[in-house]
């Protein structure tokens, strides 16, 4: 999705809820309100190609659907910008477990099939066609299909043409760069024998899955269905499972969960990611034997796990897990809260990307899903992520309604579209939860401020002093050291207080 916030004159309701209703019917995008503004920026955009007032243009779509129109639409809400091995985790355990796995389970000379579920402009397909070429050399010791799809047919004119240059580009080794592609200038040209691997075609995946689709081994589907209500992503799972083979591995994004919205699969932990599988019981006794060896063994980093950490810095991450009869980890809850503490004591001194790291290296399932997800909200939203971050967060409240840092974070991307009343409905459902926090009675009375609530927001930074009291001066609040709130509540408090008059 589109992280920037454009400003445009909002419309008049209920055009665009309709259309945001209409469009997450058709497609399963759902734009929560922290994205309104994104839609009505979309509506700009195509009212004005049109030469038609968005006004208009909003209520033609609505009375009158027209097909075309209505995905042209949907695709300026899309954000087609994506980089080769975006998420390195991932394509390692598929280069150096999953695809040896099902080499060697699968009889000779048959098809390896592998489906790209929202492929942008290419560049996961391709990631996955080099992956393959580089777990099983040249040539391949059995036939390989990449089936790769997306809603957009812009972005897929891209991606069949192969061309790329830039920050897509950015993760590629030079080894990779050499190997698989041509270089044109600054511009670099997928490989002819790369290219042949995969098969570009549109498709909505909200329809019924065709015979293409069908008898998978390998389903990638990253950062699509964080966008999905819950209900769509449990239908849609559904279809994944019945498209996979047994022993089919799905991977989703890191912030993509199915805990609590679909059970049919199970998950493993594989190197520093995790995967979801189609498992049957004749395989699972062999999945068992095979993840406990993997967890056991000490040897070096190429079967696809990274080596033990060294004793004065504990791997708390996979201490916090241990494998079960069935093959998946079972989760030690105190200690992941551990390694949630010292997540958060990065977020508030800014260590942003270390913060992500860790939290992509904790599995997005039992009842420490919901706060890890919204603190993958909070260091999207320190990234200026915000559509990615208010999905995380409305995510982790449909998991569970009570995750005090999801509110406080909706209402921050509220507060920074100036939509105060809509803000301060967040912080006071957070407030409810946690009455302690000095950041959350901050962002209160600076939202009272706005509304002009003088005398709740003298309250509220009375009580953000207050609560200060308990913490150093230098230490640091969701990014700010104690000292500055303090000096910020005194000096917004002296701003609201009446001026004094005096009787001559």
């Amino acid at each position: 999705m589109n992280p920037a916030l454009a400003r445009t004159e909002p419309l008049k309701q209920p055009d665009p809820v309709l259309l945001r209703d209409m469009i997450a019917t058709c497609y399963g995008i759902y734009l929560d309100d922290t994205c309104t503004r994104t839609l009505e920026a979309a509506i700009q955009q195509r009212s004005s190609t049109l030469g038609m007032s968005a006004e208009r243009y909003a209520k033609q779509l609505t009375k009158q659907p027209d097909e075309q129109e209505f995905q042209l639409l949907t695709e300026e809400l899309l954000n087609h910008e994506t980089q080769f091995f975006r998420n390195r985790p991932h394509m390692q355990a598929l280069r150096d477990v999953i695809l040896p796995e099902l080499h060697q389970r699968l009889p000779p000379g048959q098809p390896l099939r592998l489906w790209s579920a929202g492929c942008a402009t290419g560049e996961e397909a391709y990631s996955l066609a080099i992956t393959v070429l580089e777990a099983f050399g040249e040539p391949l010791p059995r036939p390989v299909s990449i089936w790769a799809t997306d809603l957009s047919s812009a972005a897929l004119t891209r991606a069949k043409a192969g061309v790329y240059k830039g920050r897509s580009l950015a993760h590629l080794t030079p080894q990779q760069r050499v190997r698989y592609f041509e270089a044109h200038g600054a511009e670099l040209t997928v490989a002819s024998r790369v290219r042949r691997l995969v098969q570009f075609e549109q498709f909505n995946l909200l329809d019924p899955i065709p015979a293409q689709g069908q008898g998978i081994d390998i389903l990638f589907c990253q950062n699509v269905t964080i966008y999905f209500q819950i209900n769509t992503c449990r239908s849609l799972m559904e279809r994944f499972y019945d498209a996979l083979n047994d022993g089919g591995v799905l991977f989703l994004g890191f912030s993509e969960t199915l805990w609590n919205i679909f059970n049919k699969l199970r998950w493993r932990e594989v190197g520093d990611s995790f995967v979801y599988y189609k498992d049957s019981e004749r395989t699972s006794e062999q999945r068992y034997r095979r993840t406990v060896s993997f967890a056991t063994d000490p040897g070096p980093t190429s079967r696809g796990l990274p080596a033990p950490a060294p004793a004065s810095q504990p791997d708390l991450s996979r201490a916090a897990r241990h494998h079960s009869r069935s093959g998946e980890p079972h989760i030690d809850h105190r200690a992941t809260s551990a390694i949630i503490e010292q997540i958060e004591g990065l977020l508030d001194t800014g260590q942003t990307e270390e913060a992500l790291t860790r939290l992509q290296s904790l599995p997005l399932v039992g009842i420490d899903a919901p706060q890890i997800l919204a603190l993958m909200a909070r260091a999207h939203a320190n990234r200026g992520d915000f559509e990615l971050a208010g999905a995380e967060a409305h995510r982790a409240l449909a998991l569970n309604p009570l995750t005090t840092e999801a509110y406080l974070l909706i209402g921050l991307i509220y507060a920074r579209q100036n939509r105060h009343s809509a803000a301060l409905v967040q912080f006071e459902r957070a407030r409810y939860l946690d009455n302690q926090s000095p950041v959350l009675a901050f962002h209160l009375a600076e939202c009272y401020r706005q509304l002009g609530r003088r005398d709740d927001a003298l309250r509220e930074y009375r009580n953000c002093m207050h609560q200060l009291t308990l913490h150093p001066p230098d230490k640091l609040l969701d990014g700010v050291a104690a000292r500055w709130l303090r000096e910020t509540c005194q000096h917004s408090m002296e701003g609201l207080r009446p001026e004094r008059t005096y009787n001559l």
